[in-house]
C-alpha cells in the first residue's frame, strides 16, 4: 500500500514489478523494493534497476567466494587484532577482554569478576569502549566514560554497581574492552560518537579493488555508528578522493537522503582527512585477510590517522546501496563474484515478500 499510495501506481502493478525484479538475479525482497525505492521506477533506468542485489544473498555469495575457515579469524575481535596489529596494521588500543570460560588471550589482561573489572577501570585516565568478542553490528557495545569506586558510568545508562553490571549487562559475553578513540577534528561536529569508513574490498591478483565506501556517522545518543541504529547517517565517499557525495537516513519505510547534514552545515562535499593512508592500510589489511577475497573493513580517522576498528568475513549489500542510493551489482562486481565461483541465474530458493 505505501509504493501504491506513493506512486500512483495500483497494488497489482506494484506486484507485478515486484516479481520481475524477485525473480530476476537481484533476487530483491519486498522491503528492500521499498526501501531502495525500487517502485518508484521513473528514477531508474532498466540497467540501474538491475544493479541492486538482495542482502538475502550476502552468506551464499560470501562463502562462495571465502574460505570459510577463515570466518572464525576475521569475526572474533581479539583474534583479529591480534592478526592485524602483529601485521603492522595501526588497530585500538586493547587492555583487556571480559571473559568467565577457560580460554586466554595472548597479551591482554583477562577479567573475570566483577573485582577485577573494578581495579581494571579505577587506572584508566579515559572511557573504555566494549563490544562482544564474536558480536555482529554493533549488538551489546557499550561506553564506560567514568568508573569510581562503587559504580560505573556507561553512555545512555543510569550508574550501576559492577556486579549489576557484570550479571545483568555483559550477561556471560566475552567482551573486548578498548581505550576509545576520537574522531578527526576535520569532522568531529558531524558526530555524537565514533564514526567509521565501511570499505567494500574485493581481493583480486592484481590488487585490492574497492568498488564503493561508506562513512557511518552516529547520530544523538547513540555510541555506535550502526546504520539501523535511529537518526544515524551513511554517506558514500569518493573511493579515489574521499570525498563525502550523500548525507542518507533511514526514515520510516525508506531511505531519505538529505542536501546536507540535517543540523550541521558542511557535511556533503567534505574531503575526509587522511584518506591516501586510508587506502594503503585498508589494503594491507585485506591483503592480510586475502583467503577471504570478498570481506570489508570499519575504519576510524583520528588526528593520527586511520586505525582499523573491525575487518569482517564478507560485508552486507545493503549498506552500500543505501547509502549511496545505487545498486552494487555493477559490471566489475559482478565478474568478481562470478570469477570466484558463484553463478547467477540458479534456481531461486522460495521466499516470501519480506525474504523469508
Amino acid at each position: 500500500m505505501h509504493a501504491a499510495r506513493n506512486s500512483g501506481k495500483s497494488v497489482f502493478q506494484i506486484q507485478r514489478e515486484f516479481r520481475q525484479m524477485a525473480k530476476s538475479d537481484s533476487r530483491i525482497n519486498m522491503v528492500e523494493y521499498i526501501r531502495f525505492g525500487l517502485y518508484r521506477s521513473e528514477n531508474f533506468t532498466d540497467e540501474e534497476r538491475a544493479a541492486y542485489i538482495s542482502n538475502d544473498l550476502h552468506w551464499e555469495i560470501t562463502h562462495r567466494c571465502n574460505n570459510r575457515g577463515w570466518s572464525a579469524v576475521a569475526e572474533d575481535k581479539a583474534l583479529a587484532g591480534l592478526m592485524l596489529s602483529s601485521g603492522g596494521v595501526p588497530v585500538p588500543d586493547s587492555i583487556a577482554v571480559i571473559d568467565t570460560t577457560a580460554r586466554t588471550f595472548p597479551g591482554l589482561r583477562k577479567i573475570s569478576s566483577a573485582d577485577a573489572l573494578r581495579d581494571l577501570l579505577q587506572n584508566e585516565e579515559g572511557s573504555v569502549f566494549g563490544k562482544i568478542v564474536d558480536g555482529m553490528v554493533s549488538f551489546g557495545a557499550f561506553r564506560i566514560d567514568h568508573a569510581d569506586d562503587t559504580h560505573l558510568h556507561c553512555a545512555g545508562q543510569p550508574p550501576m554497581t559492577y556486579d549489576h553490571f557484570f550479571e545483568a549487562f555483559v550477561a556471560g559475553h566475552s567482551y573486548l574492552l578498548q581505550r576509545t578513540l576520537t574522531n578527526h577534528s576535520h569532522f568531529a561536529p558531524y558526530c555524537s560518537a565514533l564514526a567509521t569508513v565501511r570499505m567494500v574490498n574485493m581481493v583480486r591478483a592484481d590488487g585490492v579493488f574497492c568498488p564503493i565506501a561508506i562513512i557511518k556517522l552516529p547520530q544523538g545518543e547513540n555510541i555506535a555508528d550502526a546504520f539501523w541504529r535511529p537518526g544515524n547517517l551513511a554517506c558514500e565517499v569518493d573511493v579515489q578522493t574521499g570525498e563525502i557525495l550523500t548525507v542518507a537516513e533511514r526514515t520510516g519505510l525508506e531511505v531519505s537522503f538529505h542536501d546536507d547534514h540535517p543540523s550541521v552545515p558542511g557535511l556533503k562535499g567534505l574531503t575526509l582527512p587522511h584518506w591516501d593512508r586510508l587506502i594503503e592500510v585498508n589494503a594491507q589489511a585485506a591483503r592480510l585477510f586475502a583467503p577471504m577475497p570478498y570481506q570489508s573493513t570499519d575504519i576510524a580517522i583520528t588526528e593520527e590517522g586511520p586505525v582499523i576498528v573491525e575487518l569482517n568475513y564478507g560485508g552486507g549489500f545493503d549498506l552500500p546501496q543505501y547509502a549511496s542510493g545505487r545498486g552494487m551489482l555493477t559490471p566489475d562486481v559482478r565478474a568478481f563474484f562470478e570469477g570466484n565461483g558463484y553463478v547467477f541465474g540458479g534456481a531461486a530458493k522460495k521466499k516470501g515478500w519480506f525474504g523469508r
